[in-house]
């Protein structure tokens, strides 16, 4: 019986093949963690800083995210370790108290902000805190006096 010789050739490409493509491996991967990388730093870089530069900002970013119903953008501009439920409990609160809409959140000179709303009024006293504005979570001991709805 003859038997066919059996070729170098064939058997030699597929290793150059694996070769070539593991060489490409380590430079893939290293590309792909620096573009990921680049990712979270742009990300990070885009996150807007807490607080706000002024009352009337304040104010306005507070009743902007009140009236969206967005607790996580308000929490931003509350001071405090409990920012997160702080703002969680106001939305509610605001949803319970009837028509978003009809909030409005008003600066009350240049030391605190006023909520209102239908069956709701609070105050807040404005804390500085790193050259930024932030409601104060703790209720004023003089709040100004809400008008009669």
């Amino acid at each position: 019986m003859l038997t066919a010789r059996k070729s170098a050739t064939p058997t030699t490409q597929p290793r150059e093949a694996k070769r070539k493509s593991s060489r490409l491996l380590l430079p893939l991967g290293l590309a792909l963690f620096a573009a990921w990388i680049a990712v979270v730093v742009v990300g990070i870089a885009k996150e807007p800083d807490p607080g706000a530069e002024s009352p009337q900002r304040l104010a306005s970013g507070v009743a902007e995210y009140l009236h969206k119903g967005d607790a996580e953008s308000l929490a931003r501009y509350v001071n405090g370790d409990g920012a997160d439920a702080y703002a969680k409990s106001l939305v509610e609160k605001v949803k319970d108290a009837g028509r978003a809409r009809d909030v409005s959140v008003s600066r009350l000179g240049e030391k605190q902000v006023q909520l209102h709303a239908p069956h709701l009024c609070m105050t807040w006293d404005i804390a500085k805190s790193d050259g930024r504005l932030f409601l104060d979570p703790v209720p004023p001991l003089t709040p100004a006096a809400c008008p009669a709805s």
